[in-house]
């Protein structure tokens, strides 16, 4: 049985614009997840304005699980099987 890679694990020439726009992309969704969570614990601990910060968090959230979608699609160019699952 041929075993077969990944859609956005073969590696590909790319420009340095492409490069550089795909770290941005991966910088930008690593910052949101990461004040997503900020704001989510922080929620427990301030009560008078856990829905607001829980509202930013779910946004921040939602905005890192579209640049993983442009990362892994590069920017839509490329269609990804139905059998890969974004953020796993």
């Amino acid at each position: 049985m041929e075993k077969k890679n990944a859609v956005y694990t073969i590696m590909e020439e790319q420009s340095p614009e492409e490069a550089r726009r795909e770290h941005i992309l991966l910088i930008a969704r690593n910052f949101a997840a990461g004040a997503a969570a900020v704001l989510f614990l922080a929620s427990f601990a301030l009560a008078d304005i856990h829905k607001l910060l829980r509202a930013a968090a779910y946004f921040l959230g939602a905005g890192a699980y579209f640049a993983e979608i442009l990362v892994l699609t590069d920017g839509f160019r490329r269609k990804v099987p139905r059998k890969e699952l974004f953020m796993a």
